[in-house]
């Protein structure tokens, strides 16, 4: 009989932890984390940086079998706009990445990371075109292709 009252109180005292290990909410604050951004990042592997006189195109891979450009202008990375900033990586294996952040559902800036050695394999140089110089003008935000 004392074996079945003391498995009774075992598991109404098991039923009742849960209850009791709950945190209250303060309701003062709506992030679920107390370090949680503002931003949202967007990471996006780069095959290709090309220079060009206008700023960067970003080569990167939008699906397994297909590629897509970004185009950034110099002036993000002039630092008056404060859009963009160019990171060197060190001489290691290391592969460029482009990171793209968003506060309230619109782009705040980006920054790209690149190899350090301009003769390395994913360094490239774009030829001046009209159809390129057009890519580059009156850019004001960063629409990326999934």
């Amino acid at each position: 009989m004392k074996f079945r009252v003391l498995v009774t109180l075992f598991a109404l005292a098991l039923a009742a932890f849960p209850a009791l290990a709950q945190e209250t909410d303060s309701g003062s604050s709506s992030k679920k984390f107390e370090n949680e951004s503002e931003y949202y990042p967007v990471f996006v592997q780069v095959e290709k940086v090309y220079n060009y006189a206008k700023g960067y195109i970003v080569t990167y891979r939008k699906g397994p079998f297909q590629m897509a450009n970004a185009y950034l202008p110099l002036e993000w990375f002039s630092g008056t706009s404060g859009k963009g900033e160019i990171l060197r990586q060190g001489a290691g294996n290391a592969w460029p990445r482009l990171v793209v952040y968003y506060k309230g559902g619109e782009m705040s800036h980006v920054r790209l990371y690149v190899h350090r050695d301009r003769n390395h394999e994913t360094w490239g140089v774009a030829r001046a075109s009209r159809e390129l110089d057009s890519k580059f003008e009156n850019v004001e935000d960063l629409k990326l292709e999934f």
